[in-house]
């Protein structure tokens, strides 16, 4: 059950990171969904975003392509290859059946760069995954898979099966599948009240899918807030993100996907998204130059460093080179700010979350929050990943500060917007969060 304050206090322990293998214990990869949308050629847009992702640990973009035909989406795709080609970073195709819902059409771009060296492969075999597509029949994937050599991993739990009965799922779609990737389960079910995410599920398809000899990709998100195209809703949200690292690292599946690394549209980024290829609903609120989420990068490098090393305890998730690692977030706006909220508004509460990675042999430390210049709480956080989502939120500015055992602060992290009880300058709730790194 949710309550005001969250707090998990983990225990320590050491994880040396593993050596990357074919083998299927020690491969673990992880990916981010990346939203294939425009991108200028004459800017080093593409250079920022593959640099970034690798100094972050990810292993690959799964590029989300939705127009495979459109000229700006086969210039974006031939960038991203162009530029990664000889690095340590790869890419693959996430066919969005959601927008393009003809295999064959995906298809014909994808085999313009499935032998590319900067393709991702698997099993000595390129890598394919989607965007749904449950509601095709195991022969139309089974044919893609063989005729194409492929791995795939798609993400097919549209199918009526794949949360019933997985054990079933698996050998109705045993041919059609190396494995399988699951989307849904990344946030709370969709909800007019405070939930917390679950890997129930994923506990059950990965069973079956390792009973099965298939692999398992769980997803990790911050949030799902949308306010564009003719619709509006919110998923929580608050510590949902920590709690689902935990969650992954204890599941172990073979890979985990970041949704998302750029797609400003569900406010679930932590990089750039780009200007140039967004509507302007969309930049009222997922507008990443004046509300940027690069402040959560540290903590979901951390993250992925235990992930990569085999671990299965958040208590050994370690700040990567440094004393700690983290962020605060918040809405800019309290949740009752006026009549434009969205779908599922009843799920979020007016707080302040944060995120903490320390190291090991870390004692006496606590984090303060403040809020409005009143002080909401003061907790103690030990080694490993500490998390809180503290309510009672008040307006104006919002901090939290990182005190040692002597009681000085060590770092900080504050608001870049104060908090308001009023729509934003376009007549919403805006239920996008405000991201502030530890320094």
């Amino acid at each position: 059950m949710y309550t005001g304050i969250r707090s998990r206090l983990l225990p320590a322990a050491l994880a040396a990171l593993s050596i990357l293998t074919q083998s299927r214990v020690e491969s673990k990869m992880v990916f981010a969904h990346y939203m294939v949308g425009t991108v200028d050629p004459n800017t080093d847009h593409v250079k920022i975003d593959v640099d970034q992702a690798m100094n972050v640990g990810f292993d690959a973009f799964a590029l989300n392509v939705g127009r495979p035909f459109e000229p700006w989406a086969i210039s974006t795709v031939e960038q991203l290859f162009n530029y990664a080609n000889g690095k340590n970073f790869k890419l693959f195709f996430s066919f969005d059946f959601y927008q393009e819902g003809d295999i064959d059409a995906h298809k014909q771009l994808w085999q313009r760069f499935k032998d590319h060296p900067a393709h991702l492969r698997y099993d000595n075999k390129p890598v394919v995954s989607s965007y749904a597509g449950g509601w095709l029949s195991p022969n139309v994937w089974a044919d893609f898979r063989r005729q194409n050599n492929v791995y795939l991993i798609p993400n097919v739990e549209q199918d009526g099966g794949y949360y019933s009965n997985p054990p079933n799922f698996f050998d109705v779609f045993r041919d059609a599948v190396d494995g399988v990737f699951t989307w849904e389960t990344s946030w709370p079910p969709a909800s007019d009240r405070p939930l917390n995410v679950s890997s129930y599920d994923d506990e059950r398809i990965k069973a079956a899918a390792d009973a099965a000899g298939k692999t398992y990709v769980m997803g990790l998100s911050p949030l799902q807030y949308k306010h564009c195209c003719g619709d509006t809703w919110y998923r929580a949200g608050e510590t949902n993100m920590p709690e689902r690292m935990a969650q992954i690292l204890r599941v172990s599946p073979e890979f985990t996907e970041f949704i998302t690394w750029n797609d400003a549209g569900e406010s679930h980024y932590i990089a750039n998204c780009w200007a140039e290829g967004l509507p302007k609903d969309v930049l009222e609120y997922g507008n990443s130059d004046t509300n940027p989420h690069d402040g959560w990068q540290p903590l979901v490098a951390s993250f992925i460093d235990a992930f990569k090393s085999g671990t299965r305890d958040a208590g050994a998730m370690r700040p990567r080179g440094g004393m700690f690692a983290g962020a605060m977030w918040y809405r800019s706006m309290t949740k009752a700010c006026g009549s434009d909220v969205p779908r599922g508004a009843g799920a979020a509460v007016d707080a302040v979350n944060y995120a903490v990675v320390l190291p090991a042999g870390s004692s006496g430390m606590r984090v303060r929050v403040i809020s409005g210049g009143r002080v909401l709480a003061e907790q103690p956080v030990g080694p490993g990943l500490n998390y809180n989502s503290v309510a009672g939120m008040g307006l104006g500015a919002q901090k939290i500060e990182l005190l040692n055992a002597g009681g000085s602060v060590v770092a900080t992290a504050n608001s870049n917007l104060d908090v308001t009880d009023r729509p934003n300058q376009y007549g919403f709730c805006d239920y996008n969060y405000r991201v502030a790194g530890l320094r």
